[in-house]
């Protein structure tokens, strides 16, 4: 069972990187770099599947849409 889900992730102004996935409840995570905040978003939303989700939650993950966002520049 494969799903795409999306992933957030920014750079706080500590220098630090925070993902989300919005698609899982409560599913956030933070790494020193980019990739280290990915690798761990990936790791968290695994265990997550695995340990607490019930079939149906699953398949309905299944069944997401992707969206892909694109950065939008803001004059402040």
């Amino acid at each position: 069972m494969v799903a795409k889900l999306s992933v957030i992730c920014t750079r706080q102004s500590n220098g630090a990187y925070v993902a989300v996935c919005p698609d899982v409840k409560g599913c956030f995570t933070q790494g020193d770099s980019y990739e280290e905040a990915i690798s761990n978003i990936k790791e968290l939303v695994e265990e997550i599947i695995k340990e607490d989700l019930t079939e149906d939650e699953k398949n309905d993950l299944m069944l997401a849409e992707t969206k892909i966002f694109s950065e939008l520049e803001i004059v402040m």
